[in-house]
């Protein structure tokens, strides 16, 4: 079968280099696909769901696999399923989940989900009169709609909240994103993240991961796409696990079925494990994460095209993941000024190291990067991923990073600091 991959980041040429290895896949497309894709692929360029249509029957398709999260939120699969086609993910109203903080908020206050104590402002005027008169901060200023993992502020005090609100509403940073806002409460505790799969009646869990979104080591500084990431998370244990699932998977999918929310796909939750392990969601999203995926695909021992194939067909529930009990962790190395302004355009050097064989240890995923000219350049804020394979996440640390001492453009930045708070009880850096 062919199979078509959307999206151009570190998440889709992962997620298209493990569904090529599928004996049952003949050939990859990845629409557009990015400079590191074109191994794994064939990238073509498509603007429209129209287009991609279009291709999908010439091409006798026969399955397609979404990775962003804008294509569902303007309704792809919509398009899709009204030409019988098969493609994984929510409708445009399933997808309302992670396209509208606002809607995701009042869901989960309808089905007693866990999540932080919120207030609703659609008028900047009336959000800063309520953040002055404020008592408890730091507090968390959310943009309702998308913004790339960016248009969230955890705020110290007024003033900062005051910036927040400004930015978002007043001067519209994220465009019609800040149009209304959320306002919560700050949680305490680790952050982790846990992807379910759920074909409209079964679900399965994938591996859990923690993801390290602050551009800053420490995690200080804005947020960005993510910084790197790493699986297992060891702050969710089997017990924590048995909790996710009786107080949030369970009432969340008993949700999405009473409000007729059609979901053959990825439930992405972004939680907050407090430190009596109560996890809290802070977000869903409704596709694989990024940077999560890049460790925690390469862990999984399944086909991946069979996988999908039974999620479309509402069989997960013939499924056992067979997970290896390595340890995986992924550095993204990122250009100078992401994830504001950033520069394109910088040749890349080392990446010839790294052929990404199945069983390698060591694997580099492509996000950002072009290929001209017969070598790779960088063309985006996020632009690889270096991931590497560890009995534990000690060991993967030490091979990623040295993986990265090999890989080198002009203004090349990256943390070193990934799998800190794991790392640090062990008693290394």
């Amino acid at each position: 079968m062919r199979v078509m991959v959307v999206g151009s980041g570190g998440r889709e040429h992962c997620l298209a280099w493990k569904i090529a290895q599928s004996p049952e896949v003949e050939e990859v497309f990845c629409v557009p696909g990015n400079g590191g894709m074109r191994s794994v692929g064939t990238c073509i360029s498509l603007s429209s769901f129209r287009e991609m249509l279009d291709f999908v029957r010439e091409k006798d398709i026969g399955l397609v696999l979404v990775g962003p999260e804008a294509p569902l939120a303007l309704g792809i699969v919509d398009e899709f399923l009204a030409e019988r086609r098969a493609i994984i993910g929510p409708d445009r109203r399933g997808a309302l989940l992670e396209a509208s903080k606002v809607f995701a908020k009042e869901f989960m206050k309808r089905y007693g989900i866990p999540t932080a104590p919120f207030s609703i402002f659609d008028d900047p005027g009336e959000a800063l009169e309520a953040l002055k008169r404020r008592q408890n901060y730091p507090a968390v200023v959310k943009a309702d709609g998308l913004a790339s993992g960016k248009g969230v502020y955890v705020v110290q005090d007024f003033e900062e909240a005051a910036f927040a609100v400004r930015e978002l509403m007043v001067e519209k940073k994220f465009g019609a994103s800040g149009e209304r806002i959320v306002v919560e409460d700050f949680l305490e505790g680790e952050e982790a993240t846990v992807m379910v799969l759920f074909d409209g009646a079964s679900y399965l869990f994938l591996p859990s991961s923690q993801d390290h979104k602050k551009v800053g080591e420490g995690d200080i500084g804005p947020n960005t796409g993510g910084m790197g990431a790493y699986s297992p998370a060891p702050v969710v244990d089997e017990d924590v696990l048995r909790r996710i699932e009786k107080d949030i998977v369970v009432p969340l999918l008993e949700g999405m079925e009473r409000e007729n929310l059609y979901y053959r796909g990825v439930l992405y939750l972004g939680l907050m494990i407090s430190k009596d392990r109560t996890p809290w969601v802070l977000e869903f999203n409704v596709r694989l994460g990024d940077p999560e995926t890049q460790v925690v695909l390469p862990r999984i021992r399944n086909d991946w095209f069979e996988v999908s194939l039974a999620l479309w067909e509402g069989k997960l529930h013939t499924l056992r993941l067979e997970v290896t009990p390595e340890a995986m962790l992924g550095v993204v190395l990122a250009s100078r000024g992401y994830p504001g302004h950033f520069e394109r355009g910088k040749k890349i050097e080392g990446l010839e190291a790294f052929p990404n064989r199945p069983g390698d240890t060591v694997l580099l995923f492509h996000a950002g990067t072009v290929w001209q000219n017969g070598s790779f350049y960088t063309d985006g804020g996020r632009v690889l991923n270096v991931c590497a394979f560890g009995k534990d996440l000690e060991e993967a640390y030490g091979r990623a990073y040295e993986a990265v001492s090999r890989i080198h453009f002009e203004g090349m930045y990256y943390r070193r600091d990934i799998g800190f708070r794991v790392l640090k009880n062990r008693g290394a850096r």
